[in-house]
């Protein structure tokens, strides 16, 4: 090979491909003969004592890199490293040539360097123009006369991926191409200079199948029933990533073509052409979205068969997409791993239960991770969780489990071999898309066989590498449980024995029975991972513990954050399930508040914000501060965005469930404010809102003594200057300045504010113990001011003898407005036996989904009776089964929300009955 430098993307694309380097023996001869020449042209062999590691520096493994891109080979030596056995060769020449050889170490910093290539490949496919295409990454057999193929069939290079544009391949209305498409037999897309996708002709069909190594963006387009079809299929390594679906240019629900291609095991093809599995999604889509029921319980996977079976339903529920949290924060982070009462309780049901007195969470500015737990093969956290948590920046886990003799016969039967192991991996990565968390707790507490530890390995390096590569940001995390030996010993530290798992994993979770002896052994082994270690505290103490729990979880909890390390709390159940459970809203708040004075809050980021601090929980259900419905309910999924702060020594933002301004609670905001000269202030939020445009904020609040005003502070930054500015209820001008560091701003007229779009009907401003402000932030006075924090303010006119308290009802940001639809399907109407003026409804209601909805109430009209209230659901679709007087036809009203108060306008659809 020539030693010259290779400089650029292209010379090194062309060269790879001349040096006809077929297939991954060949390469790995060719890269162990280099490594070999590599440590030969060194005067003396590196002594691994001598060498510096750290989180960001290998010097050896940099030399080899270094060493192999100044041979042109730098993408076979990067695809060698992403193949395991190939890899486990590469580092058997480093036992050979190199003293004191660490392999742990080595492959640790093979992953690091994997996942930050990730993007250079990205980038080379950038710097490749369209036309340097048909030279040197398409070879096209064919018979015929010499023609431009890669025109003809539009394949070219998107911005960031290859791309595969096979419209005129599949309709069947184009003549244009039939003779080329006869001639075609095989087209080879070269990615990085190594062959990636190769098509070939199928039979007489004249069409063209992926095989396995297939890694490409494929385009589709249809034309039916006057109707344009534009499906767009990522294929990363012959397995899709991500699926749209586009009709006449409208973005709309693809899991019915996802849903297909996992069936096969996510090969797209498997034994069809794409032409057969598309066929199949159009002339038989409604058929299969109406043979399943519709969900109403999130249940767990009991045994490996259902897990190796698992399909994904015709049907999911809807759940909260991940809020931003500032990436800039530097700190140790949090775990919460709830396991209370076996799990899947009230929690369970999709639409909630009409419950009260259950668990409820609602601190989540100091969490970083929440996972389910329960004792069942797969915890799949139930929507509402999922929900609640992601609305406030929260990552969610599901936990993987094998325990004591099933455990044992789960390995007997799938730990074999890798090819069992890849699919449980793939089983589990596409149950976390399809239900949308963020990861997996692997918890092993059965012992192995020596023999199964290289399978248990792989498992953990494959899921954690697949979750990262199928969703960015996922984290797999493991239990401190079973050793490289495979004896079922908890360490309570990061040590030799377990710190292979580690080492593949994110992070690792350790038990709870730790002393100062393991932490720091524990830091020694985590190096420069330290926020990856969760250090087990068990709120309920059990065994030998440093702390008893409970309420002195919190001293456990600052212990090993003065170790630098992250923390694990275990069953924080144990205030409901050990204490009274009619003072469980108090202990809840005492416990979370004595933890939240060591946490640092946690940052929100991104517009809009909407919220009515709705805790998901209710003796009521109330909108725009009137009562719709006097039943007790509990439904996470309806959970709106929470306070960072809730207490301080001074003063207290509480739950309130007596009254509410839209669901089943608000903020009660109570204080002593004659020790702060008639001034109150309640921080609230810590923020990092980019102001670009024009916002609109709004509050709502309700006092509950006379002489009581409320104000709402945004701290600001400007680039230039840091100010407070107060929205106020003023008649002065609309700024004046006390002081450099105060501005005020006073309430917008109902004019500028509709002229902005906001949508409000007089129904608002109806009940008038409610008082609702609305502020303009022009971009002409804000623009690229950035809002800090958010904080509640509180003056009284006159001295009282007690504390005070305020409802706080409502603070939001202008969203922009949905469109949406109401339709019903798989209508059953029955007869009630022995009542001839009753009748039984049965059907399935669906709507739009769109993010600027919130939630959304439903309500039943029937005759000349008054609306009836059904439910409010954050779902897009609802299962209505009830008993109506007999009539020709029932209306069904829709009345979508946002987070907060503003109006959007309702749907209905009648229903005829036929009995």
């Amino acid at each position: 090979m020539d030693a010259k430098l290779i400089q650029n993307w292209e010379k090194i694309q062309l060269h790879c491909k001349k040096t006809n380097i077929q297939n991954t023996a060949d390469g790995v001869k060719f890269i162990i003969s280099n490594l070999k020449n590599f440590f030969c042209s060194n005067d003396v062999k590196f002594n691994l004592d001598a060498i510096y590691y750290s989180e960001d520096k290998d010097d050896l493994f940099d030399k080899i890199s270094e060493y192999f891109e100044t041979k042109g080979n730098i993408f076979l030596f990067n695809s060698l490293l992403k193949d395991d056995e190939s890899c486990e060769k590469i580092c058997d020449v480093m036992k050979e040539e190199c003293d004191n050889f660490v392999q742990e170490k080595f492959t640790e910093r093979i992953g690091r360097y994997s996942r930050r290539i990730m993007q250079g490949e990205i980038d080379a496919k950038e710097y490749v123009k369209s036309e340097d295409f048909n030279d040197y990454f398409l070879n096209c057999n064919y018979c015929g006369k010499d023609i431009y193929v890669h025109d003809n069939l539009n394949i070219n290079f998107t911005k960031n991926s290859l791309c595969l544009d096979v419209s005129t391949i599949f309709d069947d209305e184009s003549k244009k191409l039939i003779e080329i498409k006869n001639k075609l037999q095989r087209i080879t897309l070269y990615d990085n200079g190594c062959k990636s996708v190769i098509i070939n002709s199928n039979g007489n069909q004249k069409n063209y199948s992926f095989t396995p190594d297939s890694s490409c963006q494929l385009i589709v387009n249809r034309l039916i029933e006057n109707k344009a079809y534009t499906i767009l299929i990522d294929i990363t390594h012959g397995e899709v990533i991500n699926v749209e679906l586009k009709i006449n240019n409208i973005l709309h629900d693809s899991k019915r073509i996802l849903g297909l291609i996992l069936r096969n095991e996510t090969i797209l093809i498997k034994g069809n052409t794409l032409c057969d599995v598309l066929k199949k999604y159009f002339e038989e889509d409604k058929k299969l979205e109406n043979s399943e029921p519709l969900q109403d319980e999130c249940l767990p996977i009991k045994n490996i068969k259902d897990l190796m079976n698992w399909k994904p339903p015709a049907s999911k529920h809807a759940t909260a997409q991940l809020q931003k949290r500032k990436q800039g924060d530097i700190h140790n982070k949090i775990l919460l791993c709830h396991d209370m009462k076996g799990g899947y309780l009230e929690d369970r049901f999709i639409n909630g239960a009409k419950e009260e007195d259950c668990f409820f969470f609602v601190h989540w500015s100091a969490v970083d991770i929440f996972t389910y737990f329960s004792h069942h093969l797969v915890s799949i956290p139930p929507c509402s969780w999922i929900s609640a948590a992601h609305r406030s920046g929260v990552q969610v886990l599901g936990t993987f489990i094998t325990e004591w003799d099933e455990g044992v016969q789960v390995f007997e039967q799938i730990f074999t071999d890798r090819a069992s192991v890849h699919q449980l991996c793939m089983q589990l990565i596409h149950i976390a898309i399809f239900y949308e968390f963020d990861g997996w707790l692997i918890n092993i507490e059965n012992e192995l066989k020596p023999c199964e530890i290289p399978m248990l390995r792989y498992f953990v390096k494959c899921l954690t590498s697949k979750m990262h590569a199928y969703k960015p940001g996922s984290e797999v995390i493991w239990y401190d449980s079973v050793l490289k030996n495979g004896d079922l010993i908890w360490q309570n530290s990061l040590n030799d024995l377990n710190r292979l798992f580690f080492l593949i994993a994110d992070g690792i979770f350790l038990d709870y029975h730790w002393k100062e002896k393991q932490m720091l052994e524990t830091l020694t082994h985590a190096a420069g991972r330290k926020k990856d270690v969760f250090v087990g505290v068990d709120v309920f103490g059990r065994g030998d513990c440093l702390y008893k729990g409970g309420f002195d979880t919190a001293d456990w909890v600052k212990e090993v954050l003065n170790y630098g390390l992250s923390v694990g709390i275990f069953a924080p159940g144990w205030v409901l399930e050990c204490l009274e459970p009619k003072e469980f809203k108090k202990n809840q708040f005492k416990f979370w508040s004595m933890l939240q004075e060591l946490i640092p809050p946690r940052t929100i980021e991104g517009l809009p914000y909407c919220s009515s601090f709705c805790p998901g929980f209710g003796k009521k259900t109330f909108r725009n501060g009137k009562v719709i419905s006097d039943e007790p309910w509990i439904n996470f999924n309806l959970q709106q965005p929470q306070p960072i702060y809730h207490s301080s020594k001074e003063n207290d933002a509480t739950i309130c469930n007596e009254d509410a301004f839209n669901g089943g609670g608000c903020l009660c905001l109570t204080g002593d404010i004659n020790s702060k000269n008639g001034f109150l202030e309640f921080k609230i939020l810590k923020t990092f809102f980019k102001l670009e445009d024009t916002v609109i904020v709004s509050y709502t609040f309700k006092p509950l003594i006379e002489n009581v005003d409320v104000a709402l502070i945004l701290d600001i930054f400007s680039g230039k200057e840091a100010y407070k500015l107060l929205l106020v209820d003023s008649d002065e001008e609309d700024y004046k300045m006390s002081n450099h560091f105060v501005k005020y701003l006073n309430p917008a007229s109902m004019d500028d504010i509709m002229r902005e779009g906001y949508k409000i009907t007089q129904e608002t401003f109806e009940e008038q113990t409610w008082i609702k402000r609305l502020y303009l932030l022009t971009s002409n006075d804000f623009q690229y001011h950035i809002i800090e924090n958010i904080s509640v303010s509180a003056t009284c006119k006159k001295s009282m003898d007690e504390s005070f308290s305020v409802l706080f009802g409502e603070l939001e940001v202008l969203p922009a407005h949905p469109t949406y639809n109401l339709s019903y399907e798989q209508l059953i109407c029955k007869s009630v036996s022995g009542k001839s003026e009753a009748i039984n409804i049965e059907c399935i209601l669906k709507w739009n989904q769109d993010l600027s909805i919130f939630c959304s109430d439903l309500y039943l009209k029937s005759a000349d009776e008054k609306k009836q209230y059904i439910c409010t659901t954050n779902q897009f679709c609802y299962k209505l089964k009830c008993t109506v007087k007999l009539t020709s036809e029932i209306q069904i009203i829709l009345c979508p929300k946002t987070a907060g108060s503003r109006h959007l306008s309702s749907a209905s659809i009648k229903i005829p009955l036929k009995t």
